[in-house]
């Protein structure tokens, strides 16, 4: 299962791509989409649909996962990355591949076991379990995060459907 993680961002949108790996992850790709010269709103989303949908054709994901947006003071600025979040979505969804949301308590406490883990910790873990020794851009490292939180949800699923009795 290769799963494309997506920090969702108007601006700046991180991705990766992970796999399991025995009882750990495999690390593939990762990288940034860079949309903050683009003024006009519709043509980012257009440029951020495109984007995801030529790392889905070059790299055939099996499933995206996505972290939720939170809401913050700024409405104006919220809208904008609730949209972006949903261009990302689309490209997934037209390329065939299933989209999944995770909040990003659940991500923290996935990755640290704590839900309220700041970047630092997240990041931190995620260079563990990828055997990463360098410093990673946040937003390639929250993607990642949201690769790996995928990867053990759809992992505990399949083992509790396993164990799921017969009507």
């Amino acid at each position: 299962m290769r799963v494309l993680g997506i920090d969702p961002g108007a601006r700046l949108m991180g991705w990766a791509l992970i796999e399991p790996d025995g009882s750990g992850y495999r690390y593939i790709s990762s990288g940034v989409i860079d949309s903050k010269d683009i003024r006009a709103v519709p043509d980012r989303l257009l440029f951020i649909y495109r984007e995801v949908s030529d790392i889905i054709r070059l790299h055939g994901p099996d499933g995206m996962a996505i972290e939720t947006v939170f809401f913050s003071k700024n409405q104006r600025s919220a809208f904008v990355l609730v949209q972006a979040s949903a261009a990302a979505m689309i490209a997934a969804l037209n390329s065939g591949v299933p989209v999944s949301e995770y909040q990003p308590m659940m991500i923290k406490k996935a990755l640290s076991g704590y839900g309220k883990a700041d970047k630092e910790q997240v990041q931190l873990m995620v260079r563990r379990l990828l055997n990463i020794d360098h410093r990673l851009v946040t937003d390639t490292s929250d993607a990642m995060a949201v690769a790996i939180c995928h990867i053990n949800s759809a992992q505990l699923k399949s083992r509790i459907e396993g164990y799921a009795l017969p009507h």
